[in-house]
């Protein structure tokens, strides 16, 4: 037996004809809520757009967030100047969604304990060889030569105001004073300096970014972010470090309170070189790009490929592509899917017979349409020397319609069928549509993962295989957006319909909202947000409107109170 996913038995054959997925996850969001607008009618209660009439405010638990690798790292550089990346040295966020930042999974773990205490010290005794020298201008309020208490003080309240993204309470600015005063009476200025500055570094108040229970609030009340904590989520978020100096200052003021104001900094932040770097993390995590540093190509299948470097350009290929739609093209998700723009490094452009477009782009030989046949994703989705319909039609499925397929069980055999030179890579797996044992799975994968076949192992353009013409036509089933079930002819036909349908549009939303608040989206509590954000996407297409409007819904700008459990 071949490649089988079973486990979408029973109901599967069946969900695929009506339109609906039963190995849907139960935290599809807005991909149900056309499903639940018909229930709703059905069962005499308000659908949810009457719901979101009201003045009620409901959002999902949020708890306090551990910084990841790159938000580690990008707010050092900040802080400090520091380019050498130190958190690359940390353990790897533990993940169950396509994202690094999720609360419930990134947890600290004695390992990583270590390592921050590690790299704090190196941070600190750099500053200290470099005379401060490095740091950010302002960052020491003085001449380090005739450094006195004063002016540690006013470093431990500029700089933790920094690094907690918020003004030190008083009892913390006297803990690091003490630690200050002690070390400069015994030490001199300078190591005193890096002595509080690594102390700063190893805080919680550093390493997470905490939302306090406000004074008098009850655990479970629905209460407004504070400016300061606004501040930080829309930082995070839309630049993937620390706050700067406008966002901290606008707190002060109490000028990030408002969906107008909030709106304001966030159109600001999208203009800054941060915001590109925010961009490529989301779609480095939501692509899956990360596993690309695993992928082994066939050298006798492609002897013209540098394997040494290929998966490193493959990777910042499809992040530059990404970078490119969003902030220099069009915005939108239409031309996310069907721009015929590739980014490719030097030697992957040699590799690929590409022709330059003049503004940094190439025109790839074959048809291309955004991100769906982009070569990078096509390489990570494949075997090392042969395409694989099922790793892509899975990708689909997951990642562009937010839906989720059970794992094949221990007893199934997963082995690919062998290599028939004889026959196209589509006629090798039709058998897992023939069998019964596996045509409940894979009536909804392989259709979605056939359309690639005129891309091979590399993402190279083929018209045949092995002599025989490509087959490259599929099919959407299981899906809600009735516009989008029917056949598609090629891959470029099924990016086209995908940009138009709005499960590809609320699957979008929701991922962009699990990436800003760093948990999925509740069903319920959240799903007043998701739709508001779903109904810009609907109207203007705009991908920098959809940031927009996750930070002025409420998921953003409210959380309830969390009694600690988390």
């Amino acid at each position: 037996m071949g490649l089988c996913v079973p486990g979408c038995y029973e109901g599967a054959t069946s969900a695929a004809a009506s339109g609906t997925d039963s190995g849907a996850s139960d935290s599809d969001g807005p991909g149900s809520a056309s499903d639940s607008e018909d229930s709703s009618s059905e069962t005499g209660d308000p659908p949810p757009s009457a719901a979101c009439d009201s003045d009620e405010v409901q959002v999902g638990l949020a708890r306090m967030r551990l910084l990841t690798r790159y938000e580690y790292d990008n707010t050092v550089l900040a802080l400090l100047g520091d380019t050498s990346s130190p958190a690359q040295s940390f353990p790897p966020e533990n993940q169950s969604t396509a994202f690094e930042n999720n609360a419930s999974d990134h947890q600290v773990t004695k390992d990583t304990v270590r390592r921050y205490l590690d790299v704090a010290e190196d941070l600190a005794a750099t500053a200290r060889t470099a005379g401060f020298q490095t740091l950010p201008e302002g960052t020491v309020p003085c001449d380090v030569a005739t450094g006195d208490a004063a002016c540690g003080s006013a470093f431990i309240a500029s700089f933790g105001r920094r690094a907690f993204r918020r003004p030190l309470e008083a009892d913390e600015q006297a803990l690091f004073e003490t630690l200050f005063t002690t070390e400069f009476t015994s030490r001199g200025f300078e190591e005193a300096l890096a002595i509080t500055l690594q102390a700063i570094m190893q805080s919680p108040q550093f390493l997470y970014r905490i939302e306090m229970i406000p004074e008098g609030a009850s655990v479970g009340e629905v209460v407004a972010v504070t400016d300061y904590e606004a501040a930080s989520r829309l930082s995070y978020f839309l630049a993937a470090t620390t706050p700067d100096a406008a966002l901290l200052d606008a707190a002060a003021a109490g000028e990030l309170n408002t969906a107008e104001q909030l709106e304001a900094q966030a159109r600001r932040i999208l203009e800054t070189p941060e915001a590109r770097l925010a961009v490529r993390q989301f779609h480095r995590q939501w692509l899956g790009l990360s596993a690309l540093q695993s992928v082994t190509k066939d050298p006798a299948a492609f002897p013209g490929l540098e394997l040494d470097t290929a998966a490193a350009d493959w990777s910042q290929s499809v992040q530059d592509f990404t970078e490119h739609v969003v902030f220099d093209g069009g915005g939108t998700f239409d031309d996310l899917l069907q721009s015929d723009a590739v980014f490719l490094s030097p030697a992957l452009a040699e590799f690929y017979g590409a022709t330059p477009n003049g503004d940094g782009s190439y025109t790839m030989p074959g048809e291309r349409a955004g991100l769906l046949t982009q070569p990078a994703l096509m390489a990570l989705y494949a075997y090392p020397d042969r395409s694989s319909p099922i790793a892509r039609g899975v990708w689909v499925r997951q990642r562009m319609l937010c839906q989720t397929l059970p794992p094949p069980p221990d007893d199934v055999d997963i082995e690919p069928p062998s290599v028939d030179p004889s026959a196209t890579t589509r006629e090798q797996f039709a058998e897992h549509t023939s069998e019964p044992a596996c045509a409940g799975c894979h009536v909804l994968i392989d259709p979605l993962g056939f359309p690639f076949e005129h891309y091979d192992a590399v993402g190279q353009w083929r018209t045949d295989e092995n002599g025989l013409a490509i087959d490259a036509s599929g099919e959407f089933s299981g899906v809600t957006d009735e516009d989008l079930v029917g056949p598609v002819d090629d891959a470029v036909d099924m990016a086209g319909k995908l940009a138009q349908s709005s499960d590809f549009r609320d699957c979008a939303t929701e991922q962009w909202f699990t990436f800003a608040l760093g948990r999925l989206p509740d069903e319920v509590a959240d799903e007043c947000s998701l739709l508001q954000a779903s109904d810009v996407v609907a109207e203007s297409g705009d991908i920098r409107d959809l940031l927009v409007a996750i930070v002025v819904s409420d998921a953003f700008r409210y959380r309830v109170v969390d009694g600690g459990e988390g």
